[in-house]
């Protein structure tokens, strides 16, 4: 935590993209996997995942602070979008979120029973950006044009990365934000 403080502030990126670890807050866990686990442990998990979603958020705050741009992604069902440090950034009049189903990004996980076939997987993601090019990139929603199909049995897993449409359309966004305020300094 220390160490990330530390290189925003000496490196000064235009851009912090956070992705936390969101398996403290997976409704899977909380509904199959904790309900078997240790008390303490399932306590343990849960405060660990706070104190790096705080921190996350803490450091999105930062960069709002000095006119820099963020980019946090959860899926969107992830308990952590009702955490207190979350939604006091989602209540800000400069962040938006979007939920990007990531089938319409390319993402694919292997077909039940099969090792080769791949099948789209939707993956709804929540994104939270002060960056209104980022928000229009990432707003995919499924189409319902293909065969979707859960991330159970393991898919998850094969649904861990993002997929290369995805980062492309992030980028994308980034570099129309960079376009965007090169063109406002221009025109000062």
């Amino acid at each position: 935590r220390k160490l990330a403080r530390e290189l925003l502030d000496k490196d000064d990126p235009d851009w912090l993209v956070g992705s936390p670890p969101c398996t403290a807050f997976s409704i899977w866990n909380y509904a199959m996997n904790y309900p078997k686990m240790d008390r303490d442990k399932v306590q343990r998990t849960i405060e660990e995942g706070q104190t790096h979603l705080n921190v996350v958020a803490s450091l999105c705050r930062k960069q709002m602070l000095k006119g820099k741009y963020f980019l946090h992604e959860h899926p969107s069902t992830a308990l952590s979008w009702k955490e207190d440090t979350v939604l006091a950034l989602v209540r800000s009049q400069l962040v938006h979120t979007v939920i990007a189903d990531q089938c319409m990004y390319g993402l694919t996980t292997p077909a039940e029973g099969s090792t080769t076939e791949r099948l789209p997987a939707m993956k709804p993601t929540r994104c939270m950006t002060n960056s209104v090019f980022i928000r229009d990139q990432l707003s995919l929603r499924c189409d319902k044009s293909h065969v979707r199909q859960p991330l159970v049995g393991g898919r998850c897993r094969d649904a861990a990365c993002n997929p290369l449409q995805l980062v492309e359309a992030i980028l994308h966004g980034m570099a129309l934000t960079a376009d965007h305020d090169a063109k406002t300094i221009a025109s000062m």
